[in-house]
């Protein structure tokens, strides 16, 4: 068992078990809560959490149910999910004991340190139905009780929209230029034999003021705007700078890029594209390009002349959120693309819903009629895995299979695949229910596995008295 939160560190080890939380909330009428944590102090040590790890873990886990995961993040606040709550009330009598534990100061030989705690809580499904989302609604919570200096924040919707205003948002332009984007990476798997065909990209705005933004908040402005299409261009660029990178390892890795109907309805996109290609010097079978069914079917006959542009570059297209628009299959067989994109709504619910189940393997077989590769997106346990690979599903992507990592991550998760095949009814597979062996690929485990040295096996034969804490929390 780990004895101290630096153990136990990282934004993407803490992702899996939220998104196993939810999951398992779909199935009951109860919640789930997340809390992040951060101190106050006037003694300039920096972040607490790295200077009294123990005394943090310590309290915490006297004050929390056994059910309850702790993490400590990578900016250093401390994560806490409750797994299953009643109600907001509960989630508020957490944060109010786990504000009382740290009345007291912290103390080593040479230091008494006096803090103030103060917690952002988010619920699901009420602030966000998926783990990015309630994240990042907690750590906005956190960001009004620090200003504010309150004890705990909940979530408000309200409070978020007021804060994005649109004077604020403006700022885009000079996130753009002023390198305040960044870009993370989701392995698209194959159901095969487990092997990773590509990327997709995915947007993310580190904001001075409000922490990271996700696209949801800043899309809507830049396509209003007009600055979807800089934008669009800046996370082309910066992809296939990537995708070089990778290459000159030896790694061959596509990436696929979404395009919204603005970037559809310019008719110097297919140039831009091929310029950017051979500035960067990436193959162009190295890049895909996702559109959704609203996008397309906004002026389909303009859709089809640029696309079809666009796949004289050797450039492929896929159909993406598919199943929640309306295209027509009359135009679906004339358009220039390889691949559909299941939208996640209905693959997160199959399990549960068997109307869903019967549209994802329809899905699957519209898109095998017509020759489409068909990938579903929003798979998130292993169950969901299994079904796709019964309904013959062509590839998949999601939490279960590893989260949005920025580069170096997907390197690692590279290298962990290359190992025996991790297809979901492989041995490698079976460490737990929600694919524990899997966790180790993608999460920052360089210290827990220093730590906590021969405590479990990649093999999948693992004695659970040997399990670090953090494992008990998510099977």
């Amino acid at each position: 068992m780990a004895d101290d939160i630096k153990a136990l560190t990282g934004d993407t080890l803490f992702q899996l078990p939220v998104a196993n939380a939810i999951v398992t909330a779909q199935h009951s009428s109860r919640l789930v809560g997340l809390l992040l944590i951060d101190f106050d102090h006037a003694d300039g040590l920096g972040n607490v959490s790295n200077h009294f790890p123990q005394q943090i873990w310590t309290r915490l886990r006297n004050t929390l149910r056994d059910t309850d995961t702790i993490i400590r993040m990578d900016s250093g606040e401390i994560g806490v999910l409750l797994p299953s709550v009643n109600g907001t009330e509960d989630a508020i009598l957490v944060a109010g004991k786990i504000h009382a534990s740290f009345a007291e100061p912290f103390q080593s030989e040479n230091i008494r340190l006096n803090v103030k705690a103060h917690i952002g809580i988010a619920l699901y499904p009420e602030h966000g139905n998926n783990a990015d989302a309630l994240i990042q609604q907690a750590r906005v919570a956190l960001g009004d009780a620090m200003r504010m200096k309150k004890s705990y924040v909940l979530f408000s919707h309200d409070a978020k929209r007021r804060r994005h205003s649109p004077l604020r948002m403006s700022r885009l332009r000079q996130a753009i230029v002023g390198d305040e984007l960044f870009l993370l990476y989701q392995p698209k798997v194959i159901m095969r034999d487990g092997a990773v065909s590509g990327v997709e990209v995915l947007c993310r705005w580190q904001h001075p003021d409000l922490g990271v933004v996700l696209p949801d908040d800043f899309i809507p402005v830049a396509e209003r705007t007009g600055l979807i299409v800089p934008l669009t261009l800046w996370v082309l660029y910066r992809s296939l700078l990537q995708c070089r990178e990778w290459n000159e390892t030896g790694i061959e890795l596509g990436v696929a890029v979404n395009l919204s109907m603005k970037n559809l309805d310019a008719p110097e996109l297919p140039t831009q594209i091929a310029g950017l290609l051979k500035s960067v010097g990436v193959p162009s079978k190295q890049l895909e390009l996702e559109i959704t069914e609203s996008t397309i079917m906004s002026d389909p006959q303009r859709a089809i002349r640029n696309l079809a542009l666009i796949r004289e570059l050797g450039v492929s297209l896929t159909i993406d959120d598919f199943g929640t628009g309306y295209s027509s299959l009359a135009y679906l067989t004339k358009l220039p693309v390889e691949g559909l994109k299941i939208d996640k709504s209905f693959v997160q619910s199959m399990e549960s819903d068997r109307d869903n189940a019967v549209i994802v393997r329809s899905i699957i077989d519209l898109g095998h009629n017509l020759g489409l590769k068909v990938v579903a997106e929003g798979t998130e346990t292993r169950k969901s895995a299994e079904m796709l690979q019964t309904y013959h599903c062509d590839e998949a992507q999601g939490y279960y299979f590893c989260p949005p990592v920025a580069g170096p991550k997907v390197n690692e998760f590279l290298a962990a695949q290359s190992s025996p095949l991790r297809q979901p009814n492989s041995p490698t597979w079976s460490a737990s229910e929600n694919n524990l062996d899997n966790l180790s690929l993608v999460a920052p485990l360089t210290d827990i596995v220093n730590t906590q040295k021969h405590r479990y096996e990649r093999s999948g034969k693992v004695n659970g008295d040997e399990l670090p804490e953090f494992a008990f929390k998510i099977r």
